[in-house]
């Protein structure tokens, strides 16, 4: 009975929000593609591809959220669609390269190498974390029969919220999926793909909370 009750407990402290939260539009340019209770997107379409910006809070230590978004070996344990995630190489404690396929619905696999750097959370910069990635194509070989992309520039922005017992979570992707892809498939990461993404970042929260209990 105790476990379950610390369980009911730790699940109540780490899910998203239950009231709306202020989020404002980018700019002109940009267009609102959900708004929810936990969770607004925005999109703009340039010339190269897409750009979104989805925001979110959470009950969860700044630090415990950007501990998750780094954990790049694991992620295919948790983040959707991702079949396979490895680094590639190393170059400090704050900067390394890694390897991802994914499996989007509908159409064939897609992956990327990524340069991958994080910024942890210190008094000096307000105990903001962030983690940043930029595309490198040329890495490593192609696979056949997988699309390679050539554009998917992002980052995570985790800041403290409730004197840090909370997150506010921003996340920004510029991309193009490869491909000929219908525009529905190109609409789902809006409708989809993202609140996916948040959910998968929050349940490991809860799974790390309750490891811990």
């Amino acid at each position: 009975m105790e476990r379950i009750i610390a369980i009911i407990l730790v699940l109540a402290s780490v899910s998203p929000l239950t009231w709306a939260f202020d989020v404002k539009s980018p700019g002109p340019e940009w267009t609102e593609a959900k708004r929810s209770h936990e969770l607004v997107i925005f999109i703009k379409d340039v010339n190269e591809g897409r750009k979104i910006i989805a925001v979110s809070e959470v009950n969860a230590l700044p630090e415990a959220i950007f501990n998750i978004v780094s954990d790049i070996e694991n992620h295919s344990e948790f983040m959707p669609y991702v079949k396979e995630s490895r680094i590639l190489s190393r170059s400090s404690d704050t900067e390394l390269v890694f390897y991802q396929r994914i499996a989007p619905p509908f159409v064939s696999d897609r992956d990327y190498p990524l340069r991958f750097t994080m910024t942890r959370g210190t008094p000096a910069n307000g105990n903001v974390f962030k983690t940043e990635w930029s595309v490198t194509p040329k890495t490593i070989p192609e696979i056949k029969g997988v699309v390679r992309l050539t554009l998917n520039d992002g980052s995570w922005l985790i800041e403290p919220t409730d004197g840090g017992k909370r997150s506010r979570l921003t996340y920004t992707l510029l991309t193009h999926p490869g491909g000929m892809i219908p525009d529905f498939v190109v609409n789902q990461s809006n409708t989809v793909a993202i609140p996916k993404l948040f959910e998968a970042v929050k349940k490991r929260a809860t799974e790390k909370r309750i490891a811990l209990n």
